[in-house]
């Protein structure tokens, strides 16, 4: 009975530990500096560079105006932009484990410091990362590996806008 006991105490107190492993923030990498700085600079150019070949590569040497409000707003309103969220250092990356695949991704989200500092969450409260509201108090970037080196491939986020299908 008591190692019975014991063992059950022993898995829940591993349990809780698991559950409560807090996300570490770290600097942007290289990779990650380089998109950051062109879209910071407000420089198409260098983010075309710094991104993956793909459709929001594409998007972005085509000027689509929808991925350029996501990246820099529309008429000087950045908030729920990329660079709004860029343009509050220091930045809190941290890698989402949960959605890094066993692939070629890295998924990371990042935060302004201070909004990482106030929403992290007590070890008993047990929220689920990431904490707060996507594109307001974090963003979530996913790079990718390329001949070059590890590549920005979503624009942070950038979801493609499609027209709802008419029917009739």
């Amino acid at each position: 009975m008591r190692i019975r006991l014991l063992a059950i105490g022993l898995l829940a107190s591993f349990a809780s530990a698991c559950a409560t492993s807090t996300p570490v923030c770290r600097a942007p990498s290289q990779a990650e500096m380089q998109a950051f700085t062109a879209i910071i600079s407000h420089n198409p150019a260098g983010l075309s560079e710094a991104m993956a070949p793909g459709a929001t590569q594409n998007a972005l040497s085509q000027q689509d105006p929808n991925l350029r409000s996501h990246i820099w707003g529309a008429q000087g309103e950045t908030r729920g932009t990329v660079i709004g969220m860029l343009s509050r250092p220091p930045l809190c990356v941290v890698d989402n484990q949960a959605a890094n695949a066993a692939n070629d991704d890295r998924n990371i989200v990042v935060y302004p410091q201070s909004n990482f500092d106030a929403l992290l969450p007590s070890a008993e409260a047990g929220a689920v990362f990431p904490y707060g509201v996507r594109m307001r108090d974090y963003m979530t970037c996913r790079f990718t590996e390329t001949p070059d080196g590890m590549r920005l491939a979503d624009a942070c986020g950038y979801r493609p806008y499609t027209a709802p299908a008419v029917t009739g």
